[in-house]
């Protein structure tokens, strides 16, 4: 019982960090990240 609570601890901590980079970047190219067009930051 314990291994399978460290366990899914241990996904939900890494699915949250996955999901932190993929709102954080604007691609996942980092070569390629397009500017924001002004009429979205207004």
């Amino acid at each position: 019982m314990r291994l399978r609570r460290r366990t899914l601890h241990f996904l939900a901590t890494v699915l949250a960090g996955i999901a932190v980079l993929v709102v954080n970047t604007a691609s996942w190219l980092y070569v390629h990240q397009p500017e924001t067009p002004d009429e979205l930051l207004k």
